[in-house]
């Protein structure tokens, strides 16, 4: 018979820890700051292509801009521009209270990415059913 192992008591394993520190909370705002960098540059080409693929980067702009809710133009303009910047860095804050909340990467991710896809999914909607 083969020996059996018992687990020694002494030797203690190391885990990964639950408590949850400030840099699980700010990672994703930094990571969210970077991102916006480049989506400026990229929301530059998709305003050419026409509303459609900018509204899929950028769907709470797209929204205020929509006629639906009856802004007027240059505080839907202004807006739009303070979404601009502010989009991902609001997403990373977001990413990093759930992060920070429950210790777990993919609830964070699902968390950003469904708010995304409810506002992309409200804006085709007023799109198609609202003249």
């Amino acid at each position: 018979m083969s020996p059996r192992r018992v687990a020694n008591p002494a030797i203690k394993r190391r885990d990964a820890p639950d408590d949850p520190t400030l840099v699980s909370f700010l990672w994703p705002i930094v990571l969210g700051v970077l991102v916006t960098f480049v989506t400026i540059r990229l929301a530059g080409m998709l305003s050419q292509m026409g509303q459609e693929p900018f509204a899929v980067l950028y769907p709470w702009i797209a929204l205020v801009r929509s006629p639906l809710l009856g802004i007027d133009y240059g505080s839907a303009h202004a807006i739009g521009q303070m979404l601009l910047y502010f989009q991902f860095p609001i997403y990373g804050f977001v990413a990093g209270a759930v992060l920070y909340i429950t210790n777990s990467l993919a609830k964070a991710a699902m968390t950003v990415l469904s708010g995304h896809l409810i506002v992309l999914i409200a804006f085709i909607a007023i799109t198609i059913f609202v003249p």
